[in-house]
């Protein structure tokens, strides 16, 4: 059950999913565009012990025994790291500091091995090679000057790297996918969560989670509680947003809360207190004007309808919306009900769509 919950909350906001993962990629792809490429040379350095300064075989064994001690190549490594060198490397090249600041290196011992990794890494290729094995070979001197017990030479020179480290457009896309995946879900699971409160609450005041008006239901059991027998002028009112029918199955949830939500602000403006706004269908809302007879009802809707034709801006979609509304109005007929009062509502909307697109059915007007 919480997986299908899980994946129901992630299905109603799957357009937050895949907007993070767009943005994502595309800020990867423009960052790789602009940034600076990324050259590594890398060089390998052994480390033996030094027969012709041992002078024996149960020196040679002893050295060995003594060089599998990590403390000794970690040394190594340090000198390889140490700063001075590279700078006296920099200066015997003629290079200048300023020249070489985003230059950098590092010197590691691998793992389980008598064997030591140095790697530069700059802009330029030509340059991370000569300072990879001028630095090398300044240290192997270094090394060999001071310690003689051990041996330290080049392994495998720096070569010409054929292609930069960074930026990797492919590789940075698919990792900013994965992170853009991550935390669109993230969004998407937060902002059910938020919801669920507030959609909670929505469903005890009987509201339409999309419009904040009543929802179907509890609009009919408000018109089935109304006394008709005790009211002789009041209306009902079905207005038709014909301009949604080409968006209301393309367009996200939020922007169709946002146009229902105006259309829900809309006819309130415009109605009394006393009046009752309901969301009938996917694009049909209904209205019951207490107290309002016909030719009233008629004058308010077209006010209604004048405040809808006002085009709505999205920029999701980029453009203007016209609601372009249909109102049908039914004026009370003596021994009307409520299901007789829908009917004749749905007939005058169906005149309005084909007339100028509001039209009042009179309680005296046969049909």
């Amino acid at each position: 059950m919480e997986v299908k919950l899980f994946f129901r909350m992630l299905l109603r906001g799957w357009w937050i999913v895949g907007l993070t993962i767009l943005s994502a990629v595309c800020a990867a792809l423009i960052a790789a565009y602009f940034a600076s490429p990324v050259y590594r040379a890398t060089a390998r350095f052994v480390l033996l012990p030094n027969p012709t300064y041992l002078g024996g075989e149960s020196n040679v064994i002893y050295s060995l025994d003594t060089l599998d001690k990590r403390s000794v190549i970690t040394t190594y490594a340090e000198i390889l790291n140490s700063p001075t060198i590279y700078n006296e490397t920099i200066t015997q090249l003629n290079l200048k500091d300023v020249d070489l600041s985003e230059y950098s290196y590092n010197a590691v011992a691998l793992p389980e091995t008598n064997i030591i990794e140095l790697s530069v890494q700059g802009p330029d290729p030509e340059t991370v090679v000569l300072l990879t094995n001028s630095f090398g070979q300044k240290v192997v001197e270094y090394v060999v000057s001071l310690y003689k017990v051990y041996d330290m030479t080049l392994l495998d020179s720096a070569t010409m790297p054929t292609a930069p480290i960074s930026p990797q457009p492919l590789r940075d896309a698919g990792v900013a996918a994965i992170v853009g995946l991550t935390l669109g879900v993230a969004l998407a699971l937060t902002r059910e969560l938020l919801r669920a409160p507030m959609i909670n609450f929505i469903k005890q005041r009987n509201l339409d989670e999309m419009s904040l008006s009543l929802s179907r239901s509890a609009f009919q059991e408000k018109l089935d509680d109304v006394s008709f027998a005790s009211i002789n002028d009041f209306s009902l009112a079905i207005v038709y947003l014909k301009g949604m029918d080409d968006y209301y199955n393309v367009l996200p949830p939020t922007t169709l809360e946002v146009i229902f939500r105006k259309v829900t602000e809309v006819l309130k403006n415009q109605l009394r207190g006393n009046d009752l706004v309901g969301r009938w269908t996917d694009l049909e809302f209904i209205v019951l004007l207490s107290e309002t007879p016909g030719s009233a009802a008629y004058n308010t809707m077209q006010r209604v309808r004048a405040a809808l034709s006002i085009p709505i801006h999205l920029d999701t979609i980029g453009e203007e919306l016209n609601l372009s509304p249909e109102i049908g109005i039914a004026e009370y007929r003596v021994a009307d009900t409520a299901s007789s009062l829908i009917k004749n509502t749905n007939w005058a909307l169906e005149m309005a769509k084909n007339t100028d697109g509001i039209y009042l059915l009179r309680a005296t007007e046969p049909i």
